[in-house]
């Protein structure tokens, strides 16, 4: 992994030289480019301790949790508290955040010193997600909720919604129930194929039903691509009962 090291460069060249980069991945380009500096910046690499991103990270961390709650509520208006709940708490975790913050490469532009060792997971998991969370507070500050809202509907709430409502919404289940109830067959599921590299395969499986294929799902997870075939047997399932 690459990672920018800068050691207490005045923000006015930090600024100029490197984050015009970062704000054509983000989408939004700052007015005030001393609040994206100091998104970027660790403590360890900061003047002073209001210098570094550790006050933005608070902030961020409440625009988010507002942004996907908004999103949760209005779009699973049928779902439980304890739902959303569960389903917020997979989208905002230090997983997925470092998962998007490394698809916007912030660690090639955080300002970190080289003492820091970034080698190891946990602290590149952490200080990334918290750098994640720090940007997102940075841009509310510099463009408002409506700006902060498009950053993580973009990034997070659409690149993870899927996974995250499936992991919590048991659609095997709810199929295997519903077999079990109408005297059907019960569902068999078969690996259909696995692609992509070892290290982050995606499992396509079909689900059948009296030899015959009803659905079919893809995730990074054999789980995930159960539920997705799962959920799309059910509804194929219900659709010929009401024909």
């Amino acid at each position: 992994m690459r990672v920018l090291i800068i050691l207490r460069l005045p923000f006015n060249i930090f600024s100029q030289k490197f984050p015009s980069a970062l704000e054509k991945l983000v989408g939004y380009r700052f007015k005030n480019r001393r609040l994206l500096d100091i998104a970027l910046t660790h403590r360890s690499a900061a003047d002073t301790q209001t210098d570094s991103y550790e006050r933005l990270e608070f902030l961020g961390d409440s625009v988010l949790n507002l942004v996907v709650s908004e999103y949760l509520y209005k779009h699973f208006p049928d779902q439980s508290e304890g739902l959303l709940t569960k389903t917020r708490s997979m989208l905002v975790n230090a997983d997925t955040l470092h998962s998007v913050a490394l698809t916007l490469k912030l660690n090639d532009f955080l300002n970190i010193d080289k003492s820091i060792n970034l080698d190891q997971v946990s602290t590149q998991r952490n200080l990334l997600s918290c750098t994640l969370e720090a940007l997102i507070g940075a841009i509310y500050l510099d463009g408002g909720l409506s700006a902060a809202n498009s950053l993580v509907q973009r990034f997070i709430i659409s690149g993870k919604i899927q996974t995250a409502a499936l992991s919590q919404y048991n659609y095997k289940g709810q199929l295997l129930e519903y077999c079990q109830k109408n005297g059907i067959e019960m569902p068999e599921f078969r690996i259909e194929k696995v692609e992509g590299p070892d290290h982050a395969p995606q499992y396509i499986i079909a689900v059948y039903i009296n030899n015959e294929k009803r659905g079919i799902g893809k995730g990074a997870t054999k789980r995930l691509a159960e539920q997705q075939a799962s959920k799309k047997a059910y509804k194929a399932l219900v659709f010929m009962e009401k024909d």
